[in-house]
């Protein structure tokens, strides 16, 4: 951690740097539970104001290309002016779009409200995941990677428990929410800078990717099986709904949550679990996860077997979940401190192209080709991805 995050400033109260850092994860976790609660409500809002499929995957969209502009714009500024004064805009702009969400009389506001969201989430995901790095590099790239695991299902249960017992599901899920976001933004007042300022803050927001040239290689290895991983989160989050009403005739939105709480927690057991292994373990691990539960998934789907497919989701959420952190302990410790949240960003560029194309591509294949034969492509690609993923961990492993 730099000498500036162990100074006390002029405030009255300042937080420590374990409090800090309980502070960022926890607020890590709220962006990510705030980035997948909205899913289980989208049929709610069909009923509500008829529109088609079509402008759900146009939702969908606007959240993934404003997270991505945010990133590739803003997700090194906190490089330049501080961690701090970003995390707080970040919150304030999560806490606007979850007001949209709550007050919401029509499409419109969904669409505003999913655009806000990606702004600040990528922000917050640049930010406070280098901050996070500064407190404690020997915990960041743990915390990275469970958090936002733990935090999308969260989300979901939190969002299914509401949808199950409360007559307003549609504004109880977004008032929790603001409420935990204003005690954040609070608190987050109140952090020591863990960032030095420098000059080049209206220079780095040019568009750009800046990764670090000691990096490249490295974020080339992981990318085959970091694509495959995000793209089994934008499954379970754009098809499977669909999957599960068509497959077990039911709109029950528990099922749901199920299969991604399966998928997500696994995948925090994962990391757990692995967290003291090699690097070569975890993504090896990772990766045969990610093919086998996939293949198991593929199966359950055409057999239309809820069993296996809880089964697969499990498998799958493993390799989820170390998959991740083997990427992401492979790539940010060899970034300098200057250096991360550009590559941080970068890293979540190729995440979330990920996350989004594979799935705004299966919702218009839907409407062409039929549900079936669009899950069953899109799982045989991440079965393939994952194939690559073992030739280049077995490539690299040979060379060193």
């Amino acid at each position: 951690m730099n000498n500036s995050s162990s100074k006390r400033s002029g405030s009255v109260f300042q937080l420590d740097s374990a409090s800090a850092l309980t502070l960022n994860t926890i607020t890590l976790m709220t962006f990510m539970a705030a980035s997948s609660a909205p899913t289980p409500l989208y049929r709610l809002y069909q009923q509500l104001w008829q529109f088609s499929p079509v402008t759900l995957t146009l939702i969908f969209a606007t959240y993934a290309f404003t997270l991505l502009g945010s990133l590739l714009i803003i997700g090194s500024l906190s490089d330049y002016i501080g961690r701090r004064p970003v995390i707080i805009a970040a919150i304030f702009l999560q806490i606007i779009s979850m007001s949209f969400f709550l007050f919401a009389s029509d499409v419109s506001m969904l669409f505003i409200a999913r655009g806000l969201q990606g702004i600040a989430t990528g922000l917050a995901v640049s930010a406070i995941g280098a901050a996070i790095l500064d407190f404690s590099k020997l915990q960041g790239s743990l915390i990275n990677s469970i958090a936002p695991m733990v935090g999308m299902a969260v989300g979901i249960f939190l969002t299914c428990s509401i949808l199950q017992f409360s007559a307003q599901p549609l504004q109880l899920v977004f008032e929790f929410l603001c409420l935990l976001l204003i005690c954040e933004l609070i608190l987050s007042f109140f952090t020591p800078e863990t960032a030095q300022k420098r000059s080049g803050a209206l220079a780095s927001l040019k568009p750009n990717m800046a990764i670090p040239p000691q990096t490249k290689g490295a974020l080339l290895s992981i990318s085959p099986i970091n694509i495959a991983l995000w793209m089994v989160s934008g499954f379970f989050l754009s098809l499977m709904p669909s999957l599960l009403a068509k497959i077990f005739h039911t709109s029950s939105a528990w099922l749901n949550g199920i299969m991604f709480m399966a998928l997500a927690l696994s995948g925090a057991v994962g990391i757990l679990t692995l967290r003291k292994s090699t690097n070569y373990r975890i993504l090896l691990t990772g990766t045969l996860s990610i093919a086998i539960g996939s293949t198991v998934l593929f199966l359950a789907i055409n057999l239309t077997n809820a069993v296996v497919l809880f089964l697969g989701s499990i498998i799958t959420g493993v390799g989820f979940g170390t998959a991740f952190m083997g990427a992401i302990r492979t790539v940010m410790p060899l970034a300098l401190p200057e250096e991360r949240a550009g590559l941080m960003a970068a890293f979540f560029v190729e995440s979330y192209l990920a996350f989004s194309i594979p799935a705004i591509l299966a919702g218009y294949f839907v409407g062409k080709v039929g549900l079936m034969h669009t899950a069953n492509s899109y799982i045989c690609f991440i079965v393939l991805l994952s194939l690559v993923a073992l030739f280049m961990i077995f490539k690299n492993f040979k060379n060193k």
